[in-house]
């Protein structure tokens, strides 16, 4: 393994494995030919391996690292964890001894399942020392898979047992005892399992486990021509999804031109050359919530856990690879692929599908260039307008396309109460308190939107376009190189009022938590100008009632969104906007439907 180890820690390690593996012999030896003196020998040895565990936790600082950015705090993190399974290893051993010694009928004893059961441990500690030691992944994958066999060899043993008890054939205190020694077994392959998963996090770079490096493995070998394995991958973390998904980028370790050359085939019908695709800020991927652009760190991203600093620049990726549950991730490649169908070259490729259980990967094209949101918080006015007029002559582009004149009703309302009772639970001072102006009772929020919500039933929307259905600025690419724009996260799309889309995106703007006034103001001054933008849009399309749905949909978008948004003051602002625009909208005269003007002026400004 190529990783620096802490001083000490390597000679801590071998100690602790070889007195890990010592225990086990003492085990072993009992089981054979038990006697108080080899059972003295393991007792007495608690301390030894919890101080060597103690002390390569204490060289390993790194592991402390919440974000373990760096390959380094992710190398500490796994001696860490590997040292911790040893102790852990150390501690059954001698509850699976005191099980054992309180058993009076010493023939009930299966003593040649069990030895065989504590050799495979003994080789599993033997394996965790040489895997880690050499970054083998063969013996890490092993050592992984020892989990199964060990759970295999203690159900065995539970059927037998239990069996026995049924049948009253033997004392039922020993078989107690004999079945929380076969559960101990159990344990002692969990942990021989967490081991392997912690070298192959090492190795690779990433925290992964069995199922996930099987799928990784399965989509790499899909990937590539063959002369490159997993192990040969470097996997960054880009994002964790609160859905529980992971989005890692993939990149060779080493120069493999053919593959980069697969990749291009295979994710671009057009023959962009691959290095095209392998350059800018953001790895294009369908589906979930990710990190995107800047890592600001005066804000937080609306459902994603940032795991690292990563480069924003990252042009070595040559896929994304994206993995959790089977259903989720089927409902992003559905979502891609019919994207594909409707408006050819707008949302990356799948290069590849895996299921594994009730889990599943996808391994997906790498595009170029940045988010909207990296481009809003750190690159110049100019260039952001470049993008907005790209953004817009893009939705011009695939909502006259994609258009059906058939009218629809985006139920702006209907998903504001769905959420209300999630904003609440994280602002829960935003519920309606009897609270009164001026002696005059003030409605509810619930109120205002329980009559809205019959003022939006006769508002649809005059005809339906495929929208993207979360169209926040960290789900939209634009490649400066090219003047063009790409969609990512796109689980959601559908045939839909466009409003929707456009209320998402000017408040994923607002939401952006920021110190820096100046650019707080010029970001909302885009917001503006590309909600100014959508009106056009709508008197070109004879669309008369676009402003009260605008007026909804961003009542909407405001109230729900703080719910992820933890600073009060900044949620305060977005919850009164919400309740201000329903206000405005149910004072207006629905008679008159073209009069009506949302006060976007008034919105987008702090």
């Amino acid at each position: 393994m190529d990783q620096a180890w802490p001083e000490s820690t390597r000679d801590n390690l071998r100690f602790l494995c070889s007195e890990v593996d010592s225990q086990y012999g003492w085990l072993q030896a009992f089981v054979s030919a038990p006697t108080a003196a080899m059972a003295r020998k393991l007792l007495e040895r608690q301390g030894y391996a919890e101080n060597l565990c103690q002390r390569i936790e204490q060289a390993c600082p790194e592991a402390r690292n919440h974000k373990r950015s760096h390959a380094r705090a992710r190398f500490h993190q796994s001696l860490v964890e590997v040292a911790s399974g040893l102790a852990r290893l150390s501690e059954l051993a001698r509850s699976c001894l005191e099980q054992l010694i309180r058993v009076d009928d010493v023939q009930l004893v299966d003593d040649v399942v069990l030895v065989k059961s504590l050799r495979r441990v003994r080789r599993g500690i033997l394996r965790s020392e040489m895997s880690l030691e050499n970054g083998s992944l063969s013996l890490a994958l092993k050592l992984a898979r020892s989990r199964e066999k060990l759970k295999r060899d203690s159900e065995g043993r539970i059927r037998a047992l239990t069996g026995q008890l049924k049948k009253k054939r033997a004392p039922a205190e020993d078989l107690t005892h004999l079945l929380f020694v076969a559960r101990e077994i159990s344990q002692m392959g969990e942990v021989l399992g967490q081991l392997g998963e912690a070298i192959i996090s090492a190795t690779i770079g990433q925290s992964l486990n069995f199922e996930r490096y099987a799928s990784l493995t399965h989509l790499v070998n899909e990937l590539g021509d063959g002369s490159q394995t997993a192990g040969e991958m470097r996997v960054d973390t880009l994002a964790e999804t609160r859905s529980g998904s992971r989005i890692s980028g993939i990149a060779s370790e080493k120069p493999n031109e053919r593959a980069v050359e697969k990749v291009s085939d295979k994710g671009n019908d057009k023959g962009r050359p691959a290095n095209d695709k392998q350059k800018g800020s953001k790895a294009g991927e369908s589906g979930g919530s990710k990190q995107k652009g800047s890592k600001s760190k005066d804000r937080k991203s609306k459902d994603r856990k940032p795991t690292g600093d990563l480069p924003l620049t990252s042009p070595e990726y040559l896929a994304i690879f994206k993995d959790g549950l089977g259903r989720k991730v089927e409902e992003e490649r559905q979502g891609v692929e019919r994207w594909h169908d409707i408006y050819p070259g707008i949302a990356p490729r799948i290069l590849s599908h895996h299921q594994q259980g009730d889990s599943a990967a996808l391994l997906i094209e790498h595009l170029p260039g940045m988010t909207l949101e990296h481009l809003l918080i750190n690159e110049s006015s100019r260039l952001n307008r470049t993008a907005q007029q790209a953004l817009v002559e893009t939705l011009h582009s695939v909502w006259t396309t994609t258009r059906r004149d058939k009218p629809v009703t985006a139920g702006h309302m209907r998903q504001l109460l769905k959420r209300l009772s999630d904003v609440y639970q994280i602002h829960p001072e935003f519920r309606h308190c009897g609270a009164s102006l001026c002696g005059r009772e003030m409605p509810s929020l619930e109120a205002l939107i329980e009559q809205a919500a019959g003022l939006e039933r006769s508002l649809e929307a005059p005809f339906a376009v495929y929208i993207h259905g979360d169209f926040n600025v960290d789900n939209i690419l634009f490649d400066p190189a090219k003047q063009s724009i790409r969609f990512i996260d796109l689980h959601r799309s559908a045939y839909q009022d466009y409003v929707q889309d456009v209320s998402v995106h000017m408040v994923s703007h607002y939401r952006l938590q920021l110190t820096d006034a100046a650019l707080r103001a010029r970001i909302l001054a885009l917001a503006l100008s590309f909600g100014q933008q959508m009106r056009r849009f709508a008197h070109e399309q004879g669309d008369t009632t676009f402003e009260w749905r605008l007026a909804l949909g961003l009542a909407r978008s405001f109230a729900t969104s703080t719910r992820f948004i933890l600073d009060a003051g900044l949620a305060g602002r977005m919850f009164n906007r919400a309740r201000f625009i329903l206000e405005h909208v149910l004072g207006a005269d629905p008679e008159r439907p073209a009069d009506y003007r949302i006060p976007l002026e008034e919105l987008f400004v702090d």
